[in-house]
């Protein structure tokens, strides 16, 4: 539902850019709608209709292009249907894997509804999701970006975003976060970042629209569905090993209350890390949260 904010009807600078925001036959088929709000608790959580209403526009696919409401004060979302996107200006509590804090760096915060599909209900499907966030940076605006697994997108040692998978009780739909760092400098980093946080434009020297990256990644996903559906994993499997940032690297994994600690092998065909311990004893790990351990003398 959206209020009526009168003071607000002058059109604001689009800090979003609707116009490049290319989402995709699929997405527009469906009666898509992209909320761009500016500045709420969490998208994903706006997306699951939780929270405080938010100041921003509903933008929906017309024909040719998107035509934007006027700016007004929207409650969150009430009733989800699969490829409803959410994009914040400003997130304040944004989460990330095991509850940690993802802060709010003046970058991409989008949360979408994944559609009905065979492809989500494949293992590892987040990983999966994570390839194509990597892919479609790589391809599209020449990023040397890499997957940490399971969702963690790297350059380098310096994390560049993330994504976060959330299941829905009632619906059963499927909720995917995506925070990715965009224009954001060097001292623009809180302090305790600088070292191991980077952004689109540190990595390139390019200044991007935001709906250029977001079209550009829901884009892929649209795309690559149907493949993942039919093909599994065997068809990205060479597009792992080659874009797996852990591979080979010495690793701490905390999986529920266990604890391992070896080298990475690479990443399995259902999107399980592989592992092998000082001793040789391999472990396949379906899920957990991964540390990169300091790199020992003579290796690279």
């Amino acid at each position: 539902m959206m209020h009526d904010n009168r003071k607000n009807n002058s059109v604001h600078r689009d800090w979003f850019g609707l116009d490049v925001f290319e989402s995709g036959v699929r997405f527009r088929r469906t009666g898509a709608q992209l909320f761009l709000l500016e500045n709420v608790p969490s998208t994903n959580e706006f997306l699951l209709g939780r929270g405080p209403a938010a100041e921003g526009r509903i933008c929906q696919w017309q024909d040719w292009g998107w035509k934007a409401s006027d700016l007004g004060y929207l409650d969150p979302v009430a009733n989800l249907q699969r490829g409803t996107v959410v994009v914040s200006r400003h997130q304040s509590a944004g989460k990330g894997r095991q509850g940690r804090q993802w802060i709010d760096c003046g970058g991409l915060h989008l949360s979408v509804v994944i559609p009905d599909h065979p492809a989500s209900a494949q293992k590892g499907f987040s990983v999966w999701l994570g390839l194509m966030v990597v892919l479609a940076l790589r391809e599209e605006f020449n990023l040397d970006a890499r997957l940490k697994w399971p969702n963690d997108i790297m350059v380098g040692r310096c994390k560049l975003g993330g994504l976060l998978m959330e299941q829905t009780g009632t619906s059963g739909h499927l909720i995917a976060g995506l925070g990715l760092n965009i224009l954001t400098d060097k001292k623009s980093f809180p302090t305790e970042l600088r070292n191991t946080a980077t952004s689109i434009f540190l990595e390139t020297g390019q200044k991007h629209k935001l709906g250029s990256i977001a079209g550009c990644i829901v884009r892929r996903v649209e795309d690559e569905f149907d493949r993942f559906a039919r093909e599994g994993w065997l068809a990205w499997q060479s597009s792992l090993s080659a874009l797996d940032c852990l591979l080979g690297k010495r690793v701490r994994i905390r999986s529920g209350n266990s604890f391992f600690e070896g080298r990475s092998m690479g990443i399995g065909p259902e999107g399980a890390l592989l592992m092998e311990d000082d001793q040789g004893q391999s472990t396949i790990i379906h899920a957990g949260d991964v540390h990169l351990l300091p790199v020992e003398e003579g290796e690279d």
